[in-house]
């Protein structure tokens, strides 16, 4: 399992620090018990070029499973940083073809697609989420476009602004985004969603 944890530092600062990046020790997400670091393994992220990360693993000695601490860029089970596919998706939404999305970010064109399918599957349960966290935030919910990608768009936005305000958030939207719902915005696996979506109040 992937936790999704803030982080100050660019994709390329984080690759540099290696083993010297300090990482917040998290609580299990199962049982609550306080988890013990449980060292690193290495795994590509590509931000136009490909750069390589060491991730944290914890582990929970209650349950006896571990984690892996990603930063807050990365999408779990995805190649390509945050910062890469949420623009992507964005002009996709727009008036960019699949293929000029792609293009621009330098991927695939069926990556491209299946950030959009991904993406589109999931809008209605995001934008719910999304909306009821920024509430939770002490913002009003502004006024929605037309569409369910578009409603989801303007949410993510919302809950950034919301972050910030409230909280003094770092990272731009999708970093922020990428945190409140543990990176299942554009992860390639199925899920269940259900809308207990996590509210993670220490953005």
């Amino acid at each position: 399992m992937a936790i999704v944890l803030p982080c100050s530092m660019t994709p390329r600062e984080f690759a540099a620090a290696g083993r010297e990046v300090e990482m917040p020790r998290p609580d299990c997400p199962n049982c609550s018990a306080q988890m013990s670091f449980w060292g690193f393994y290495s795994r590509p992220l590509r931000i136009g070029d490909e750069i390589r990360l060491l991730v944290h693993r914890a582990r929970c000695g209650p349950c006896r499973t571990t984690h892996a601490l990603i930063p807050d860029f990365v999408v779990p089970g995805r190649l390509d940083g945050i910062e890469v596919i949420g623009p992507g998706i964005e002009q996709m939404a727009g008036d960019a073809t699949t293929a000029a999305a792609a293009a621009r970010a330098g991927v695939p064109y069926t990556t491209a697609r299946g950030w959009r399918r991904r993406f589109t599957s999931r809008a209605k349960f995001l934008a719910a989420g999304f909306l009821a966290a920024t509430v939770a935030l002490g913002d009003l919910v502004p006024r929605l476009p037309a569409g369910v990608v578009e409603i989801a768009l303007c949410a993510i936005a919302a809950v950034g602004r919301a972050s910030q305000r409230r909280l003094g958030a770092g990272g731009d939207n999708w970093r922020i985004a990428n945190r409140v719902v543990g990176g299942i915005c554009c992860r390639p696996t199925p899920i269940t969603l259900d809308l207990r979506l996590k509210v993670v109040f220490d953005l």
